[in-house]
């Protein structure tokens, strides 16, 4: 039975959830009325798939608030009292690992990936990147407890990336970089955030709060180093392969015809497996070390239980309202408006849709909980989603403009990061491990599904050439929000520098 507190909490986080989805499915409605008509069976599936989203993301954040954040914080509470170096660092590693392996964003990209390059299996890619998750988690838990400047890090290691990713083929840039963004899932966000935030609170130094963020940005660099790293020892791809990707490759899966309860009942047992698999590491992990360091109280055990009950029905719900519905339906707007006379509004449209998007992540709000929380309200969640809703929207227009131009993604990677690495030397060092943070957040399950399969509809529309054009999308999506609140951040720094004078 849920407790009473936890009622008004689920009831709050269901307003909070409707007003961020239902402007997503207004804006469907509005476009299939308008300009890219749709089918009355795929309107009806699409409504059924708005409702269980709502009400999969109001269930998802109630269980984490139950469950996975306080796991992570007994976690890295614990580890950081044992006082061993050796023992966090290893944990950190491991868990880095295992619940990389079960991301179902990292699982659908690899199956790409296979399809794509022809010569990296999903497993190899999975498994590489499941190891830079690890090695960099480890480095991230490094710096806090040694309190190693952020920017140094990050500096270093996306220097590092970009040179070697000179010399790979530009569909392994994208795949790269977009592996970093699909990587932050469901289940890696709110765990690692509560780890982090765990590990700080033991310190008692004033830096603590800077520290507690920043494990996300730091974790999110290990996938694309691996796969360039992969890239550079597979070879090249030669453009006609790459190519044959506008016949090979889409993450959009087929919507059955025989009936929309047909086609929800069919995506279920999928669902509910993978799902299962995402949770199923976690669950390994905390009763470890229940069993070995935590020893919680039956009380405390039992509401994480309950948290990951609420999180798996969360998580399922979610995942079968997006890919029986918002996929099928992003796909179908994206090829129409290829279509259109006028291509270019595909531009303007990516930035309302990227905006309205990152607003319905599920670790976009746990995300924004947890910071408005530790920085105790100096950074409140209105500021911080503007932000993000700023980044991601300039991110999707870009995007889509690379979709209609068929320029290189270097010429947008390249100054963005570069903008996010210098930045870093203005902005207050809070923001900037926020920044980092949000970036590996803003690229989630559905701005990795229901964009890119618009981008996917609207290259193929077009006549251009997904590997290259489409592809590259979630990196796009992951770094724009690190320049936005960095930005935020150093203006933050100034008007509180002018109060300040002027006292």
């Amino acid at each position: 039975m849920i407790h009473s507190t936890n009622y008004m909490n689920f009831l709050i986080k269901l307003k909070e959830t409707s007003i961020a989805v239902l402007p997503i499915a207004l804006l469907v409605f509005i476009l299939s009325a308008t300009i890219t008509p749709l089918g009355a069976d795929l309107l009806v599936s699409f409504t059924i798939g708005t409702v269980c989203i709502i009400l999969g993301l109001t269930i998802f954040l109630t269980g984490t608030d139950i469950g996975i954040m306080p796991a992570g914080s007994f976690i890295g509470a614990a580890l950081t009292a044992k006082r061993s170096l050796p023992l966090m660092l290893i944990s950190g590693f491991i868990i880095g690992i295992l619940i990389t392996i079960a991301e179902p964003s990292l699982i659908i990209l690899g199956q790409q990936a296979e399809r794509v390059t022809g010569s990296v299996t999903t497993l190899e890619l999975v498994y590489s990147v499941a190891v830079g998750v690890g090695i960099f988690l480890l480095i991230a838990l490094a710096r806090t407890v040694f309190q190693i400047p952020f920017r140094l890090i990050v500096i270093i290691s996306y220097l590092i990336v970009f040179a070697i990713a000179t010399r790979v083929s530009p569909v392994f840039v994208a795949l790269a970089f977009d592996s970093g963004g699909a990587t932050t899932g469901q289940m890696t966000v709110p765990f690692i955030i509560a780890l982090g935030v765990g590990i700080s609170a033991v310190r008692s130094d004033t830096s603590a709060e800077d520290d507690s963020f920043g494990l996300i940005g730091i974790a999110s660099i290990g996938p694309m180093l691996a796969v360039v790293i992969l890239a550079f020892f597979k070879g090249k791809v030669s453009s006609e392969e790459s190519k044959q990707i506008m016949n090979a490759v889409s993450i959009v899966p087929e919507f059955h015809s025989g009936g929309i309860i047909h086609s929800y009942a069919s995506l279920l047992p999928g669902i509910l497996k993978s799902m299962a698999l995402a949770l199923g590491p976690l669950a390994v992990i905390i009763g470890f070390y229940q069993v070995f360091l935590l020893r919680l109280p039956p009380r405390q055990l039992k509401r994480i239980i309950l948290g990951f009950i609420y999180t798996y029905a969360g998580l399922v719900l979610f995942m079968l309202g997006t890919v029986s519905a918002f996929i099928p339906v992003g796909n179908t707007i994206g090829y129409l408006m290829g279509q259109l006379e006028n291509k270019q509004i595909l531009i303007p449209f990516g930035c309302l849709l990227g905006a309205l998007v990152v607003c319905a992540e599920p670790a976009i709000w746990v995300l924004t909980q947890t910071v408005e929380e530790v920085s105790d309200g100096n950074i409140r969640r209105p500021i911080l989603l503007t932000a993000l809703a700023l980044g991601v929207a300039a991110s999707v227009g870009l995007s889509m403009w690379r979709v209609l131009a068929g320029f290189s993604i270097w010429f947008l990677l390249v100054p963005w990061y570069l903008a996010a690495l210098l930045l870093t030397f203005v902005s207050p060092k809070l923001f900037t491990a926020i920044a980092f943070d949000s970036g590996g957040v803003a690229s989630g399950p559905l701005s990795s599904t229901f964009v890119l399969a618009l981008l996917l509809g609207a290259s193929s529309s077009v006549g251009g050439n997904p590997a290259t054009d489409a592809f590259g999308l979630i990196a796009m999506i992951a770094v724009t929000p690190i320049v936005s609140i960095q930005i935020l951040g150093w203006l933050f720094s100034r008007f509180t520098k002018k109060k300040g004078g002027s006292a």
